[in-house]
This record gives structure tokens, sequence and C-alpha cells, in this order.
């Protein structure tokens, strides 16, 4: 059975409209990790921020060699702040990325002298 470890890319907080760095699993079997696997991304959006993957989910890549399936499409914040989730599947196996996008910074929250 193939088991997913998340790499990189969990936790990342954007403004909106900006794009998010890839996401990368490992999977591995038996604790190798094996290549040529089909790992699928999906975006799970509940509160609504608009985020998605250009061309939208999901975003299906192939593991390499050493196990690691990335994202090889961008990832773009939506316009509104929120939490984000992006469920990572492969035979069977998943892997949850927890995502945030932010309040947007207009420069208003700069205190002026008097």
């Amino acid at each position: 059975m193939v088991a997913l470890t998340l790499v990189t890319g969990d936790g990342q907080r954007v403004e909106p409209e900006t794009e998010f760095a890839p996401l990368a699993v490992m999977a591995a079997a038996d604790g190798e990790p094996v290549g040529g696997r089909m790992v699928s991304f999906f975006v799970d959006d509940p509160e609504g921020t608009g985020t998605d993957f250009h061309g939208g989910s999901p975003v299906r890549v192939t593991t390499a060699s050493d196990g690691t399936g990335t994202t090889d499409v961008p990832l773009i914040a939506g316009d509104s702040p929120g939490d984000v989730e992006v469920k990572v599947l492969v035979e069977g196996a998943h892997a949850l990325f927890s995502l945030h996008v932010s309040e947007h910074r207009d420069g208003s929250d700069r205190v002026s002298a008097p």
C-alpha cells in the first residue's frame, strides 16, 4: 500500500490573487519511495476564497523516481481571505495541505505622523 507524506508547501499564507509556492508530497510503499504513481491534488475551498489551480482542480502529476510529486500548475489565491485545503490522493492514500489567504494589505494600516 502507498503512503503519502507532505514534503513542502503546507501552512503557506499568501495575500489575495497571489501564487502559492508549489506543493510536494512523497509516495512510498514499504518504506521505499515509489515513482510512476499518479497523484491528484484537489482544492477544497469551504470558505469561498476563490482559490484554485490555474485551469481548475484537480491537478494530476506523476511521481518521480525518488517518489516525489510536485504541482506543476500554479495555485492562485482567490480574492477573499480564508482557509483553503488541498487534498492529495494516490491509490487510496491521502494527505492534506492547509493553506490560508490573508487579508489584502493596501497600506492603510500605516501610521501617519501628525
